[in-house]
């Protein structure tokens, strides 16, 4: 169980206390960024262990931005396949860098690793095995045009191998615009069939969301940008939900802005995500979160409850109908849900 303190401490280098970012921020077309002496924009981490061949299509991603003030920091987190750090034009672009970990710590380790070295002034974060859209970095600089913002977040879908970045299909470019229209104030406008019907998911997030950012799925990193002085380095003992609790963190201590827009596409593929752990794993790490943020969640029921059934669910998911059976009703009876309630109903099917 993880019992040690929790760091906070945010990275100080870039654009001390919170200002405006100025001109380059606000321009589509700033100039290239040298990598040898200019502070680029943006610093895009890509921890990766053993996928060469899908890291290639995610950094093409970056590459093929809109914008050209960015960094590309891929961690190659002990896999040893990728071109030697000391030739970062291996991966197509000088302004891509290799950084090399001895060895595999998990992703909350390799995003720390890129953190550390990023030298933009905005950091957003990329999955090996997804991709930008051409216009993400964009997103990413309307979302902080308040200089009070120091998180802001977009919206992602799905795709599948050999899919063309390309125009959002209609259907999907319908359920997005008719979500523009949910009021901030009411907090998520996602629901699990939104991802599953018309292959989207995103939430409204506004200003201070510390005591809702966790009652629904918290915004996938592939679609958050954050100042790096305001960010907050991942816990390493966690190597599954380490998004959760990187979120819980940053949201108590950052303001938050949403754009509308899917910047993010997410692979679909049956194999493990990023983080390769099995579903006893990622049990494991979400007793550890609700242990070691017990306080916090003891003041915030309808978190609790989500993560309690969310649990249930994966649980569900390898046939464990017991155990989930036993997790949905705690999470019933902390918060009552249309989502833990469906799922108990499944667990008695056969």
């Amino acid at each position: 169980m993880c019992t040690h303190p929790m760091d906070t401490t945010s990275s100080s280098s870039t654009d001390p206390g919170g200002a405006a970012l100025g001109d380059p921020l606000q321009s589509p077309e700033a100039a290239p960024a040298d990598p040898a002496t200019d502070a680029p924009t943006f610093s895009v981490v890509v921890p990766t262990h053993r996928r060469a061949d899908l890291v290639a299509e995610a950094v093409a991603s970056v590459v093929g931005q809109t914008r050209d003030d960015w960094e590309c920091l891929v961690v190659d987190d002990g896999g040893g396949e990728l071109p030697d750090a000391r030739d970062p034009a291996a991966l197509g672009d000088p302004r891509v860098r290799v950084l090399r970990r001895e060895h595999a710590g998990g992703p909350a380790a390799a995003r720390n690793t890129g953190i550390a070295a990023a030298r933009g002034r905005i950091i957003t974060f990329l999955d090996d095995d997804d991709r930008y859209r051409a216009d993400r970095l964009e997103i990413a600089a309307a979302g902080l045009t308040d200089p009070a913002v120091g998180v802001t977040i977009c919206w992602t879908s799905w795709f599948a191998p050999g899919d063309p970045i390309g125009p959002l299909p209609s259907r999907l470019g319908l359920a997005v615009e008719q979500s523009r229209s949910v009021d901030p104030a009411v907090g998520s406008s996602v629901r699990d069939r939104g991802r599953d019907e018309s292959g989207w998911s995103g939430r409204m997030l506004e200003g201070n969301v510390s005591d809702v950012v966790l009652d629904a799925t918290t915004p996938h990193l592939g679609g958050t940008a954050v100042r790096a002085d305001q960010v907050q380095r991942f816990d390493e003992r966690y190597h599954a939900a380490e998004d959760v609790e990187w979120w819980l963190r940053t949201a108590a201590v950052s303001r938050v802005s949403t754009v509308a827009e899917i910047g993010c596409e997410l692979r679909r593929h049956p194999g493990a995500r990023l983080n390769g752990t099995d579903v006893a794993g990622r049990l494991d790490a979400s007793h550890d979160l609700l242990a070691e943020h017990a306080d916090w969640f003891a003041e915030h029921p309808r978190a609790e409850a989500f993560r309690l059934a969310r649990m249930g669910l994966l649980a569900l998911s390898v046939g464990h109908r017991g155990t989930a059976r036993h997790l949905l009703l705690m999470s019933l009876r902390r918060h009552p849900s249309g989502l833990a309630a469906r799922s108990l109903l499944r667990t008695f099917r056969r």
